[in-house]
């Protein structure tokens, strides 16, 4: 888990066109994250802190070259930016969360092109 600066931010879909917008997303395998409890369920606050639609986190275009995420790992790149890191039991210079979520793209990229 890492913070979530949203905000007000928080994905909208026009009035009355949700489900058409979702049901393009779904179709074309744009959702990259969605808000989920410790459980894997969809739930509400706080598992889902800004009341994004269907629980989306991230985005990206249909040709899957552009991202766009909610919760903000670029602000866990190291364990110790996160609030909790002295409660656990892991190394403090050890990678965040957010560090994670960058290297698992760069290593995408690298493999992929």
């Amino acid at each position: 888990m890492f913070p979530s600066a949203h905000a007000e931010g928080r994905l909208m879909l026009p009035p009355g066109r949700e489900e058409e917008y979702l049901d393009r997303l779904r179709d074309n395998d744009q959702i990259v994250f969605r808000y989920v409890d410790s459980h894997e369920e969809y739930a509400g606050y706080p598992w889902n802190p800004n009341g994004s639609t269907d629980n989306i986190a991230g985005l990206c275009n249909p040709e899957g070259n552009v991202f766009g995420l909610m919760p903000h790992p670029e602000r866990v790149m190291h364990r110790f930016q996160h609030p909790d890191w002295t409660r656990g039991d892991e190394d403090p210079g050890c990678a965040g969360d957010g560090g994670a979520v960058f290297r698992s793209v760069m290593d995408y990229v690298t493999n992929k092109f």
